[in-house]
């Protein structure tokens, strides 16, 4: 049982540290969010997009932090005061609440792929030119 458990937090601790999650995917690529350390996130972001569409068949097409949604906080702080008179017959309660609430935009780093475009292909060479001219050969037409 210890050694499950063991198991289990040393996994956790390891995906803790950088992660790729799969948004979306189809045929065409997909979205990857890297959460954690992004370099280790980014090699796991590899291996799945090299796993959908195959080694080197692949590009990153957009990679950057998006919106994902909203955040919002709320905090309330309750301060209870208490007088009593100098004769001790009275006492007074005072309670004061302050509520704040905060809201943020949510982000996420996202790598947004497209399969069938891997390694670079060679750029074909422009078509060649009008070969050059003889300075010893006389313009037509003379």
């Amino acid at each position: 049982m210890l050694r499950n458990v063991s198991i289990g937090l040393i996994m956790v601790l390891a995906a803790g540290c950088g992660m790729a999650k799969v948004i979306s995917r189809n045929k065409e690529g997909g979205i990857i969010e890297l959460q954690g350390d992004r370099g280790k996130a980014m090699e796991d972001a590899n291996q799945q997009m090299a796993a959908h569409c195959g080694p080197g068949n692949f590009s990153i097409t957009q990679e950057g932090e998006e919106a994902i949604g909203t955040d919002t906080v709320q905090q309330q702080q309750t301060q209870d005061t208490e007088h009593t008179s100098k004769s001790g017959r009275t006492t007074t309660d005072n309670q004061q609440q302050t509520a704040v609430t905060s809201t943020r935009t949510a982000t996420a780093w996202r790598v947004h792929y497209a399969c069938g475009q891997g390694a670079a292909q060679p750029v074909a060479a422009p078509p060649p030119g009008p070969p050059p001219a003889d300075p010893n050969q006389q313009p037509a037409g003379y």
